[in-house]
């Protein structure tokens, strides 16, 4: 039995956000800020508005590449991976067309992963010094 199929469903999330943070780190600090705003914000947005709206909107956002765009697009992007799923588009038809048990069960997975994001964001990407 290899390590991948030893390890629990936090901990592959875990590793899965990890390396995504690592990723962003090396970029510009603009980009840096953008990625851990939505970082920070989307848990939030799911917990108020649902995960089809919330997914949907970021994938609004993404489309407008002149006001942050491009941050929106990864964001949702490393979380549909880290979920298994091959990028944001597909999270929202997952989300539109999942039954209720399905949809809950999407949503808390969603937001662990999320959780995930902005942990590994608050830790790797803060501006203050003295900080990873």
């Amino acid at each position: 039995m290899s390590n991948e199929q030893r390890s629990t469903r936090a901990q592959r999330q875990a590793a899965g956000a990890l390396a995504a943070i690592q990723a962003i780190r090396d970029k510009p600090p603009k980009e840096r800020k953008e990625y851990k705003a939505r970082a920070d914000n989307f848990p939030v947005l799911v917990l108020q508005a649902g995960l089809a709206q919330a997914v949907g909107f970021m994938r609004a956002k993404a489309a407008n590449s002149d006001k942050g765009g491009e941050a929106y697009k990864r964001y949702l992007g490393d979380l549909a991976g880290i979920l298994g799923l091959p990028g944001g588009e597909a999270l929202q038809q997952r989300a539109i067309g999942a039954g209720l048990p399905d949809y809950r069960r999407l949503t808390r997975d969603t937001l662990a992963a999320a959780g995930w994001l902005k942990r590994f964001g608050q830790a790797y990407l803060s501006d203050k010094e003295g900080t990873p």
